[in-house]
C-alpha cells in the first residue's frame, strides 16, 4: 500500500469516528493536521460530511436521489447519531469548508478535485458490421455503444450485443428503436436473435405484435405495413397483440421449428411456411472475415504507393518484420531507413486479422526515432485505437524536448486534438473542439493534423472530417523534429523526470508528410484504411 493510500484510509477512519461521535482529542488533532496539510483533504471532508447529511433522517425528502447507493454500515447506524453535538459541529465545519474550498478567489483549492465517474448511457454495442449504410444523424460503427433512440439501417448487416446478453443480427433495410438493455422496437426490418438464459425475457415489439423470449433463438421479419413473420429455431417465445399489455387472452406460445404470421390487422396465425433465410452470427462472421481479408489486401497495395510518395518523410505500416520484434521498420523508398526503437510496447492485432499493431499501456511504453531536416508544412496521419483519455495531455508524436520550431502532436483528456508549436516568442497551442469521447474508446479511428504555412492555418481531422481549424499566429518559420517519440514524451534525465503523457491504446499506421494535404486527400487516407 502506498503512503498516499494509507493516508486516505486513515483520513476516512477519522471522519467515520467523527460521524459516530467517537473522536478522541488525539484523533481530533490528527484529523486537523491532515485537513491542514494534505492536498484535497478539505474537499474530501466536505463531501463526506455532505453525504452524511443527505443520508440522515432529517435530510429533506428527495435529497438522497443524487446518491446512487449508500454504505450498509451507514444506513444501519443513521438513526442514532444525528442529534449529537459533535456531528452538528462537524456539519457546521463542513459548511465553512465548502465556502473555503469553492471560494472563487483561491485557484489552488479550485484545482483540487475528486475523480469524476463517467456515465455510459448505452444499452448495446455493435460487435460486427458488414457493408452497413445508415441514414440520419446516427451512424453506428464497429464498437459503437448504442444509446436509447431510433436508428435507420439502409442496407448491410450489423451484429448487436445487448448489455443483458441478447445477440442480434439485423439486416437492412431496417428501422430500430432501442428502449433498454432488454427491450427493442423493430418498426421494420429482419433480425435474428440468440438469447442466453441470462437474458431470458428479452422483448422485441413491432407495430402489431410483442415477442417475449423464453430463452431461445428466433428470427423476425417486419414489413413496412406492420405485418410480420416469426420463426423459432430453438426454445420458445410468447407472442401478444401489441397494445394489450400482454393480456393473457392474446397470448400464443411457439416452440422449436414453429412459425407464425402476423397479419396487417394484428391477427396471429401459425404458419407451415419454411423459415425466411435469416442471417446467423456465424454467417455474418464468415462474410466479415472475407471482407476484412479483401480490405487488408487493398490496404497493402496502397502501402507501396504511399512509400513512393516524395512528400512522405516517415511511414510506419506497423508490420512485425524484424526478428527480435523490437525495431519498427520504416517503409520508405525515397529517403532511406528511419526505423524506430520499440520500448515496452507489445505486438498485437491491428485493424484486421493478419494486420499487426503495437499496444501502448504502461507509462514507459514508446517508440524512439530520429527525423532530420526542417519543414515549412506538415501533415500528421495515424490509425489509432484509443483505450483511454486518462492524462491531461496524451502523446501521439512529440519531439524529445520542446525547443523553437518543434511541434507536439497530442490529445487532451477532454477529447481535443492538439498541435503545440514552440515559437521564438513562446508557445502556441492549436486545438480542435472536444470531439473524442467515450464512444470512440475501443474503436479504430483515423486522426490527422495539417500545418499549412502557405494557407497559414492548422486543421484537425477525425475519420476524414474536419473538426477544427485555427489561423497560424506567428510569422513563418521552419518546423523540425530531431529525436522524437511516438506515444510518449522524452527520456527522463537524471533528477528531471518528465510529465507522464503516455498514449493508452494501439497504433497500427503512422505517416508524416512534408506538405499540407487537402481535405480530399485526408478523406482518401481515411477511406482507403478504414476497417
Amino acid at each position: 500500500m502506498s503512503q498516499s493510500t494509507g493516508d486516505w484510509n486513515r483520513f476516512d477512519e477519522l471522519v467515520g469516528s467523527l460521524r459516530e461521535d467517537d473522536l478522541s482529542d488525539d484523533q481530533s488533532a490528527e484529523l486537523q493536521h491532515l485537513l491542514d496539510s494534505k492536498p484535497g483533504a478539505r474537499r474530501r471532508f466536505a463531501e463526506l460530511m455532505q453525504l452524511t447529511a443527505m443520508l440522515s433522517d432529517d435530510a429533506p425528502s428527495g435529497s438522497s436521489a443524487a446518491i446512487p447507493y449508500a454504505s450498509p454500515n451507514l444506513a444501519r447506524k443513521q438513526a442514532n447519531p444525528w442529534n449529537r453535538p459533535a456531528v452538528a459541529m462537524a456539519l457546521a465545519v463542513c459548511a465553512t469548508i465548502l465556502l473555503i474550498v469553492f471560494w472563487p478567489g483561491d485557484p489552488d483549492r479550485q484545482a483540487e478535485s475528486l475523480p469524476t465517474e463517467l456515465l455510459d448511457e448505452g444499452v448495446a454495442v455493435v460487435t460486427q458490421s458488414y457493408d452497413a449504410r445508415w441514414s440520419g444523424q446516427i451512424q453506428l460503427a464497429m464498437g459503437s455503444s448504442v444509446s436509447p433512440g431510433r436508428v435507420t439501417l439502409e442496407s448491410g448487416l450489423i451484429q448487436l450485443e445487448f448489455y443483458r446478453g441478447a445477440v442480434l443480427v439485423v439486416e437492412g433495410p431496417a428501422e430500430l428503436e432501442f428502449i433498454s438493455a432488454d427491450r427493442l422496437i423493430c418498426h421494420r426490418g429482419r433480425l435474428r436473435a440468440r438469447v442466453p438464459p441470462q437474458a431470458e425475457g428479452f422483448t422485441v415489439l413491432s407495430p402489431k405484435v410483442e415477442l417475449v423470449d423464453l430463452g431461445t433463438e428466433f428470427g423476425m421479419d417486419v414489413a413496412s405495413d406492420g405485418s410480420a413473420s416469426v420463426h423459432v429455431f430453438d426454445g420458445k417465445v410468447e407472442l401478444y397483440k401489441s397494445g394489450t399489455h400482454r393480456a393473457l387472452a392474446t397470448r400464443l406460445e411457439f416452440g422449436e421449428n414453429e412459425s407464425a404470421v402476423i397479419e396487417a390487422d394484428g391477427e396471429i396465425v401459425q404458419s407451415q411456411d419454411a423459415a425466411v433465410d435469416f442471417v446467423s452470427t456465424s454467417k455474418l462472421s464468415e462474410l466479415s472475415g472475407m471482407r476484412d481479408a479483401a480490405r487488408l489486401r487493398q490496404w497493402q497495395v496502397g502501402q507501396s504507393q504511399k512509400s513512393n510518395d516524395p512528400r512522405v518523410i516517415l511511414h510506419y505500416g506497423f508490420a512485425k518484420e524484424e526478428p527480435s520484434g523490437r525495431m519498427l521498420q520504416s517503409h520508405l523508398a525515397q529517403r532511406g531507413k528511419r526505423d524506430g526503437a520499440i520500448i515496452g510496447c507489445r505486438w498485437t492485432e491491428g485493424r484486421w486479422p493478419g494486420k499487426d499493431a503495437l499496444e501502448f499501456k504502461h507509462p514507459g511504453d514508446r517508440i524512439r526515432l530520429q527525423i532530420p531536416g526542417q519543414y515549412d508544412s506538415l501533415t500528421y496521419s495515424a490509425w489509432v485505437r484509443i483505450d483511454g483519455l486518462d492524462r491531461p495531455f496524451i502523446a501521439l508524436m512529440l519531439t524529445n524536448g520542446y525547443e523553437v520550431g518543434e511541434a507536439h502532436w497530442q490529445m487532451r483528456d477532454d477529447g481535443r486534438l492538439l498541435l503545440g508549436v514552440k515559437t521564438p516568442d513562446g508557445h502556441v497551442a492549436y486545438d480542435s473542439k472536444p470531439i473524442l469521447n467515450i464512444k470512440h474508446l475501443g474503436r479504430w479511428t483515423h486522426l490527422a493534423t495539417v500545418y499549412d504555412s502557405r494557407a497559414r492555418k492548422v486543421s484537425h481531422f477525425i475519420n476524414g472530417s474536419r473538426v477544427g481549424s485555427s489561423p497560424i499566429q506567428t510569422e513563418n518559420f521552419k518546423l523540425r523534429f530531431g529525436e522524437t517519440e511516438i506515444g510518449n514524451w522524452g527520456t527522463p534525465m537524471e533528477y528531471s523526470p518528465q510529465k507522464i503523457r503516455n498514449f493508452n491504446g494501439k497504433i497500427d499506421e503512422l505517416t508524416l508528410f512534408d506538405a499540407a494535404l487537402s481535405q480530399a486527400e485526408i478523406q482518401s487516407l481515411y477511406q482507403s484504411g478504414r476497417p
